[in-house]
């Protein structure tokens, strides 16, 4: 497996630059390898499971009137030039795509992939939620491949991914790079992805401790991601959803900088998502805002029995929001 490196922040730190791959004139696409992830979740309360059961029928159609409120924010940060990250949020599709390449528009990555998977938005999926997801990805990296054919400056191009596309009552979850997701159920808060970084592969082998992550060298050198070059290997797993649960869905500028204790104390201090979602952003601010910062939090509600009303504004945020501005190419 070829390892990828985030050329714009090794080369701030003065780290060597890996070997690229040449791009081939190839127009299919680069075949899409993805995996089925079995992360550990949050069992949650009994009643909000008890609950979402009781609104099922023997086919395991949801019947309870399931539905998304959420919040964005996307902050460029102290340090950085521009706005490489990328977000979308709408009634059944969350994403968040970090841009990688610095000079070599890790902005258009971002924003093209975004543009890609945002049309799941608005498409009746019905269950095979996953394969929807698998099919969006392989052609986010198609449309990588034919911007850098078009455009061999931006060869150095690749992004993140971390999205949750949802559908009365059941979601499927996709993740490539170290963007993460986050679960908070029934008072238990977890992180639902797992970052396909050395430093995660070196803490698995138990060669490094996740002490040893913050100083480690390497750190920010992704193991996948999409870029249009390479065989593209998102982590894609199938969810149920309760009403109470709330999600967060962020980039590393959020993650990187603000530990886990902080994000799962703001996650769970207040009710208004937007208070959330701003609070986390100024977090990382505080602690020095060294990269982009950008975050989705969302609840997942009965419709019918919550006093505040879903989320149905569909909203693009950083690179995807310029992007969305312009005409496509």
């Amino acid at each position: 497996m070829t390892l990828r490196q985030n050329r714009d922040r090794e080369q701030d730190r003065g780290h060597p630059a890996l070997p690229r791959e040449p791009v081939s004139p190839d127009p299919q696409p680069p075949a899409s390898q993805a995996r089925l992830y079995r992360p550990s979740l949050p069992s949650g309360s009994s009643a909000a499971r008890a609950a979402a059961e009781q609104g099922k029928d023997r086919s395991g159609a949801a019947q309870m009137t399931l539905a998304l409120r959420y919040a964005v924010r996307s902050d460029i940060g102290l340090l950085r030039e521009g706005n490489e990250d990328s977000a979308y949020a709408g009634p059944h599709l969350l994403a968040v795509a970090d841009g990688l390449g610095g000079h070599a528009a890790g902005e258009v990555a971002s924003a093209a992939t975004i543009a890609t998977i945002a049309p799941l938005d608005a498409e009746n999926l019905g269950f095979d939620l996953v394969s929807a997801l698998a099919d969006a990805v392989a052609m986010a990296s198609l449309r990588l491949q034919e911007l850098i054919i078009s455009d061999p400056e931006i060869e150095g191009m690749g992004t993140t991914l971390t999205a949750l596309l949802w559908s009365d009552g059941y979601a499927a979850l996709c993740h490539i790079g170290d963007s993460r997701a986050y679960l908070l159920r029934g008072g238990q808060f977890a992180q639902i992805t797992r970052d396909h970084t050395l430093v995660q592969s070196l803490v698995d082998e138990g060669k490094i401790t996740e002490d040893d992550v913050a100083t480690h060298p390497y750190r920010s050198l992704l193991l996948r991601a999409l870029d249009g070059r390479t065989i593209a290997e998102p982590d894609l797993t199938p969810l149920e959803t309760y009403p109470g649960d709330r999600y967060l869905l962020c980039s590393d500028g959020l993650s990187g900088v603000v530990s886990e204790q902080t994000l799962r104390q703001v996650v769970t201090s207040a009710r208004d998502l937007d208070e959330v979602a701003s609070r986390l952003v100024e977090l990382a601010i505080e602690g020095g805002g060294p990269d982009n910062i950008t975050c989705i939090v969302a609840d997942v509600i009965d419709a019918h029995g919550s006093r505040v009303p879903s989320t149905w504004q569909p909203v693009f945020a950083g690179a995807a929001a310029s992007a969305s501005e312009r005409p496509a190419p």
